[in-house]
């Protein structure tokens, strides 16, 4: 799909589920096929369904990584193939569409490369996925994300609650809830906060910016009866998002934004520092990649903070792609067999290696 509009467009095909339940279904089919056939890296492996709002069993960590290592060790000694998974939690009803549970929990994955071993900690990615703040979670992103791993990063993979069952300020909270977990928990999750970097895409590029927003401005941190987090990546890239939610008139914003009788869920106050983010942006906000399509009709709200970093002496780059590829639209770069989007995914992975 090329743009944003066409999208939404598929959320009016099937009258009899409310629109926000037939977009998720319409979109994780488009989904699934841009996935088909995929495999993952042979040299990722992956912890899954760790809790972010659960205090870490440290034992039940290190025997993870003893047994990831053990079978790695035995499947070079025999050839064989062996598993590179380990499931922290046992899969549950959660990455249902139709589960309550979809779209509220704080499960996440932590993917790193092959040799993980317990002397070592690595530069970390964090990805928010995309979805307009309503659908997605880490399953989707899963390819993705193993496929940035095997460029020699620990890539953390996160849900976060979602509307509308979930209002503003739910999934901004998570973002920060996310962050303060790897820090505190760094050493036993083999992560070098000091090489912290942060991604995302759609909403997903939308969350990150505010979140940096936040925790590089303690004036407008303070204005926010939230929870908040103060821990900065060293990087971002900013990926086909949208950034100026006092332009957004449409369902989707309403659906994170309102209650069902059309009310705010938010105090008034609240609600003009959410729509007033960008004016919030400082020159402390990380060095940014900002990336569009020109296919995508967000690609104006790239533009746009491009020139607000401009006035602002913000270190970043805006890149364009889909001149000569009209497949490569909105969020193509999740796509791995597109390659304009590997191309995308390795310039990123160099704009992080910059700042370790």
């Amino acid at each position: 799909m090329k743009n944003v509009s066409e999208i939404i467009n598929q959320g009016n095909k099937n009258a009899e589920l409310p629109a926000w339940l037939n977009m998720r279904h319409a979109w994780s089919a488009s989904d699934a096929k841009r996935d088909e056939g995929l495999a993952y890296p042979d040299n990722v492996i992956q912890i899954k369904n760790l809790d972010y709002k659960k205090e870490p069993d440290h034992q039940k960590w290190c025997e993870a990584v003893e047994l990831l290592a053990s079978q790695r060790t035995m499947g070079e000694k025999t050839s064989e193939k062996y598993s590179r998974i380990f499931y922290y939690n046992e899969p549950d009803d959660a990455s249902n569409l139709d589960s309550e549970r979809y779209a509220s929990n704080s499960l996440f994955d932590i993917y790193y490369p092959a040799e993980l071993d317990a002397q070592t900690s690595y530069p970390v990615i964090v990805s928010v996925h995309g979805g307009g703040w309503f659908y997605g979670d880490k399953e989707l992103y899963s390819y993705y994300c193993c496929h940035l791993a095997s460029k020699g990063f620990a890539v953390v993979n996160f849900n976060y609650r979602l509307a509308p069952q979930n209002k503003y300020p739910a999934a901004i909270e998570d973002v920060a809830y996310l962050i303060r977990y790897i820090h505190e928990n760094a050493g036993v999750l083999h992560l070098d906060m000091e090489k912290f970097y942060m991604l995302g895409d759609s909403a997903g590029a939308q969350l990150t910016a505010n979140y940096c927003i936040i925790a590089g401005n303690a004036a407008y941190r303070n204005k926010l009866d939230f929870f908040t987090y103060d821990r900065l990546p060293k990087a971002v890239c900013l990926n086909c998002g949208a950034y100026e939610m006092d332009k957004r008139e449409d369902n989707i914003s309403d659906w994170y934004m309102k209650n069902e009788d059309g009310s705010y869920a938010v105090s008034e106050e609240q609600r003009k520092l959410f729509l007033s983010q960008l004016e919030y942006l400082t020159k402390d906000f990380p060095p940014a990649y900002l990336m569009y399509s020109v296919n995508d009709d967000l690609r104006f709200q790239t533009i746009y903070l491009d020139e607000r970093m401009e006035k602002l002496g913000i270190r970043h780059v805006i890149r364009s792609f889909g001149e000569k590829h009209p497949d490569s639209g909105h969020v193509f770069h999740i796509n791995l067999k597109n390659p304009e989007g590997v191309q995308c995914n390795e310039e990123e992975c160099a704009w992080f290696r910059q700042y370790e």
